[in-house]
């Protein structure tokens, strides 16, 4: 019986991180690297969910 699952190919392109953590923290996270300041969030909870209160009001 043949393997009928494809085989993935090394060459393609589907997911490169263009992110490079200078920290290498384990709590950072290259998809919120905007929010964060050497790993950690900027601002508390609180303040956060002010913020996106904020932004749905207007």
């Amino acid at each position: 019986m043949a393997n009928n699952k494809p085989e993935k190919r090394p060459d393609k392109k589907f997911f490169k991180n263009l992110y490079s953590d200078p920290f290498q923290s384990p709590r950072a996270n290259p998809k919120h690297a905007f929010d964060q300041v050497n790993g950690e969030t900027q601002q508390t909870q609180s303040e956060y969910i002010t913020q996106v209160q904020m932004r749905k009001r207007t």
